[in-house]
């Protein structure tokens, strides 16, 4: 007898699971045991509810012999922190064996996020499972965020996917050869459909009797916290709301509803309500925990309008309601480092759903042409791709040079290119358009003296007196990031103190380098140092690359906190707001 082990972090991705088994697409049901692993990877998962908790979930249970909690199993520690000594991990294939009775026949592991815990804490513990990836949002299309161990992509077999965008290609893990393979629409629809019905007695207790239903009703507004991941300020955020708002209300709508995220502030919910009562529009706004797809089916709005929410394109392509987007570009405009993972999804909805703040939807439904899919937008996405990844996706680099080459005449009526594909890119990956030698050495002349301006000084070469920890942490705090390298580079070819493992990974940060950087701070973190105030540093630095360094910032404040449980400042550091303000009091100029 076989297993499959499900493993699950969102009601999303159990929906899209239980798509791909009534497709078939995991063999049929008998001579298999098919347990779902429940993961709740937030910052505090003792406050979230998981998702076998979820509204809807009692329509998904029957397609699996077992549901149990992963954070139940390895409490008290987080599911993105976590994995087990490799001495241990026998132990642990043996005793979630007995736990889980797993019969003694071949595993199929299924997982996402393949580049991170606990994904890969599975992929160690069952090392001789065949692997499934699958993927529920728009990131699939990007690029895979970091490198995977030979041992791990070589028991890949497949990217399950949504097909939201039908005739695009996945870009994720395709450097590995990897194939993409579509879940069964139809399938998908009907499991969307059925837990859409199995959420609407809760649905009827939130939503006021009378609330308007159907393509002449309401619009739907979907809110992301992208303050939370540093896209956005909350005062941004907010406004970015209000923008919807009226773009709704400017397309006609008298009833709203509004989706907030789960932990945004209630001020992004009270500045609507105050809204709508100036313009007259009727308001409801849902903060019981329900998939945006519960409402979807429910209500049937005539819009949704978000800026760069995967439900966006769950409602176009699986229950055919318009969907636009606003504050797409601001947020291109404003992503570091460079390849930030959410730059594909942004990138989508900005140049493929109609933006409601201007043509809106007299503009042509680009999506809905399939040339323009594979012709413009496959190859807009494979150059964006490549830039974001290039030595891991050599195999992107002629796409890249070709779509580059093809659209730089249109970049002065294409703003939103110049956010793509800088001079600077463009010279360091002899693109097109690439500046010549002569001009970069320039550029980089200017660049020196705008420094020198902006910091009353000049420039100083680090010489052999200087390369003392001592030098390396004046310029670093004076911003002379380019001479405090070089020292600090001198520095660790001879020995690894801690303050320059940290300064360079604030270096590598500065540098939109976030691998390099958390090489760093993963050593200063190996020097297994008994201060507190050591581990709040790596957690300020961490804290500077947003989502990127998350699980290496909460792991570094608790530590802080184990040596001095009164440290308010690691308590902060644990908490995704205080991360936020430790980082923009840090961020440099």
């Amino acid at each position: 007898m076989s297993t499959q082990i499900f493993v699950a972090s969102t009601l999303y991705g159990a929906l899209t699971l239980s798509a791909a088994i009534d497709a078939g697409q995991f063999g049929p049901a008998a001579g298999t045991r098919r347990v779902l692993v429940v993961c709740t990877n937030t910052e505090i998962p003792e406050v979230t509810t998981p998702l076998d908790a979820m509204q809807g979930f009692e329509s998904l249970r029957p397609r699996f012999d077992l549901v149990v909690s992963w954070n139940d199993v390895i409490f008290p520690y987080h599911p993105s922190l976590w994995d087990p000594r490799t001495e241990d991990v026998p132990m642990w294939r043996e005793l979630l064996g007995i736990r889980w009775q797993l019969p003694s026949g071949p595993i199929e592991l299924v997982v996402e996020s393949i580049q991170v815990k606990p994904a890969l804490t599975f992929c160690k513990i069952f090392r001789n499972a065949r692997i499934t990836v699958y993927a529920d949002g728009l990131m699939t299309y990007g690029p895979t965020r970091n490198a995977l161990a030979r041992d791990v992509h070589t028991r890949i077999r497949r990217t399950l996917y949504l097909d939201l965008i039908p005739g695009l290609r996945p870009l994720l893990l395709s450097e590995y050869g990897v194939p993409g393979e579509p879940v069964d629409p139809g399938a998908v629809q009907r499991v969307f459909a059925q837990f859409g019905q199995s959420c609407g007695p809760a649905l009827a207790s939130l939503i006021p009797a009378g609330f308007p239903e159907g393509r002449s009703g309401a619009a739907m507004l979907l809110g992301q916290y992208l303050s939370s991941i540093g896209l956005l300020t909350e005062e941004e955020e907010e406004q970015l709301h209000l923008r919807m708002f009226e773009a709704a209300a400017n397309l006609g709508f008298t009833s709203v509803l509004f989706k907030p995220h789960p932990s945004a502030p209630q001020s992004f919910s009270d500045s609507l309500v105050v809204r709508a009562r100036e313009l007259n529009i009727q308001i409801v706004v849902l903060e019981t925990p329900l998939l945006a797809e519960a409402v979807f089916g429910y209500l049937r709005p005539g819009v949704v309008i978000g800026c760069f929410s995967t439900a966006l394109f769950t409602a176009r392509a699986v229950y055919g309601i318009p969907a636009a987007a606003v504050g797409a570009a601001e947020v291109l405009r404003k992503m570091r480092p460079y390849p930030n993972s959410n730059r594909i999804p942004v990138t989508i909805c900005e140049v493929a759903l109609p933006d409601v703040e201007g043509s809106g939807f007299e503009a042509q439904d680009l999506l809905g042409d399939p040339r323009w899919v594979q012709q413009e937008l496959a190859e807009y996405i494979a150059a964006v791709g490549y830039c974001m990844q290039p030595e891991r996706n050599p195999h992107l680099r002629d796409r890249a040079v070709a779509y580059v080459g093809r659209v730089l005449p249109h970049m002065d009526v294409r703003p939103v290119l110049h956010m793509h594909f800088k001079p600077d890119l463009l010279y360091k990956l002899s693109l097109p358009g690439a500046p010549s030698d002569a001009e970069w050495q320039e550029m980089e002349a200017e660049r020196a003296r705008e420094g020198k301006k902006r910091r009353g000084g000049p420039m100083v070469k680090p010489s052999q007196e200087s390369l003392t920890i001592d030098s390396f942490v004046e310029f670093l705090e004076a911003g002379e990031f380019e001479v405090a390298r070089r020292i600090g580079e001198q520095i660790l070819k001879e020995r690894k103190p801690m303050d320059v493992l940290v300064g360079m990974a604030r270096i590598h940060i500065w540098e939109d380098d976030f691998e390099k950087a958390k090489g760093m701070l993963s050593r200063a973190a190996m020097t297994g140092d008994e201060r507190a105030m050591t581990w709040i540093k790596i957690a300020e630095v961490a804290a500077l690359m947003g989502r990127e360094g998350k699980q290496l910032r909460i792991f570094a404040a608790q530590e802080a906190l184990r040596i001095n449980p009164e440290s308010a400042a690691a308590a902060r550091l644990v908490t995704a707001r205080g991360a936020r303000r430790m980082a923009k009091s840090m961020a440099p100029g």
